[in-house]
């Protein structure tokens, strides 16, 4: 099955092109849209693409400059042009760079589509062979039950040099050196080496270890063609790798073939926000049952780097949202992550920091992790009528233990902090919209303006109105 990605600013093009043509008679089916050429990077950075449609002329990035990406970053994904007019210099650009074929949005349009689909699923099933005779002409067939692929960390800049030194030793690089393959017969010749009397490593370069390479160890691969090799490693490295890889293991990652040869489903919609809940329900900041399970359910999905940065970014915008009153100094995250351990050694360390929060009285996980819930509970609820002893048996403490515990991690009292995030709230409403008082004062929890603006004035030194006008943006 050919996998297609469509990319047009124009939905509606977007939207016919997937509904009404005929894909899935050509052995093809849409996996996805895009309506610029950075969103279609960002979805080929986590989905298998094996043929782009795409638009020449779009606003953020032109087709032309996401072909010359796309040609560069992906080389075996075939790319066919979409245009409305025929702008033959704009075609002539894309196919110098690659493009197997254009096809005007009209040949849709008119019924042509089954001449046009037969055409491309041609040319990439040409293109395919030939690169698997240009791989198979190197080594037709690989005999060995056992191959081994080396593999850059992510983000990791590839050297020439790094290649280079593999080649000669007789590696077989992938396109741009990006991954590269052992495909001999070890134990006819290497000598045995330490503990791996029984599989023998490869010669490896010096530096191998500390320049951002990995070596996975292949099982049963007899038979397959490099062609065939390279692609399975490349798709266990799009999804698998950076769960398996931590980092510092003194051996290789050993993966079957087989394992190699299953397409893994992507995580459903349900699953997925499962764990986005878990994530946000800050239970597991204390709680060692829930931090467990929470990382066994990332490492489950296989969620693809670039959404999981985007989820941790969205709690910690969420954490540091409610808690800054307790902890004024917000919680940062790096860049990237460039494998699985430093995802878990970083959550480790901000459970550390969060049970901090539980001050002076070294309270139990238990109780602190109810304390959190009660502050998350009055950010949640905040357009609601709280009390304090309503709150404490939600969270399943005393009254009284609830009153305490909660004044010396948060360091106010129940009752003060509920009317802090309050008013905050209602600065905000005050400063960033032009909502009548009486609906700010209903979504603050207050159903009586005339007490809001009362307690409003108390906090403030001015009633909402006069705060509005002073810090209205200009």
């Amino acid at each position: 099955m050919i996998h297609v990605l469509i990319v047009d600013d124009d939905k509606l093009v977007r939207k016919g092109l997937m509904s009404f043509l005929p894909w899935e008679s050509f052995g093809m089916r849409v996996v996805g849209e895009a309506a610029n050429g950075e969103k279609a990077l960002d979805f080929l950075k986590a989905n298998r693409v094996d043929l782009l449609m795409t638009d020449l002329a779009m606003p953020v990035m032109s087709g032309i400059e996401l072909i010359r990406i796309v040609r560069k970053l992906y080389p075996d994904i075939a790319i066919a042009v979409l245009t409305l007019h025929q702008d033959f210099e704009y075609i002539q650009e894309a196919l110098r760079l690659g493009a197997i074929d254009y096809i005007a949005k009209v040949e849709l349009e008119k019924e042509q589509f089954e001449e046009v689909f037969q055409r491309i699923h041609s040319r990439i099933m040409a293109e395919k062979q030939k690169h698997k005779n240009e791989a198979d002409s190197i080594v037709e067939v690989n005999s060995c039950e056992t191959a081994y692929a080396l593999l850059t960390y992510p983000d990791e800049p590839i050297t020439s040099r790094m290649v280079a030194d593999c080649v000669s030793l007789g590696w077989i690089a992938e396109t741009e050196g990006s991954i590269l393959l052992w495909l001999t017969d070890l134990t006819r010749e290497v000598q045995p080496q330490g503990p791996y009397e029984e599989a023998p490593l490869p010669p490896l370069p010096n530096g191998v270890g500390s320049t951002g390479w990995h070596l996975v160890r292949l099982l049963h691969t007899a038979g397959l063609s490099p062609s065939d090799l390279f692609q399975r490693i490349r798709a266990y490295r799009r999804r698998d790798f950076f769960y398996d890889c931590d980092g510092h293991e003194p051996y290789p990652i050993e993966k079957s073939v087989m394992e190699l040869l299953v397409e893994q489903p992507e995580p459903g919609e349900e699953e997925t926000e499962t764990v986005k809940e878990l994530l946000h329900a800050f239970t597991w900041v204390h709680d060692d049952e829930a931090f467990d399970k929470l990382c066994s359910r990332f490492k489950e999905l296989r969620i693809p780097l670039s959404k999981l940065m985007q989820w941790i970014y969205g709690f910690m915008v969420d954490w540091n949202r409610l808690f800054r009153a307790i902890q004024p100094d917000e919680i940062k995250m790096p860049d990237t992550f460039t494998c699985w351990r430093e995802v878990v050694d970083w959550l480790k360390h901000f459970r550390e920091m969060g049970i901090t929060l539980s001050g002076s009285l070294q309270l139990s996980p238990e109780v602190s992790g109810s304390i959190m819930n009660a502050v998350k509970i009055v950010h949640d609820e905040l357009d609601t009528p709280l009390f304090a002893i309503d709150v404490a048996k939600r969270v399943n403490l005393s009254r009284s233990y609830f009153y305490q515990c909660f004044k010396e991690i948060v360091g106010y009292s129940f009752n003060e902090y509920l009317r802090k995030v309050r008013i905050d709230k209602a600065r905000e409403y005050l400063e960033q919209t032009s909502r009548p008082i009486v609906w700010i004062a209903k979504q603050t929890g207050y159903e009586d303006e005339k007490y809001f603006s009362r307690t409003f004035r108390e906090q403030t030194g001015m009633l909402p109105s006069e705060y509005r006008q002073q810090n209205k943006v200009r």
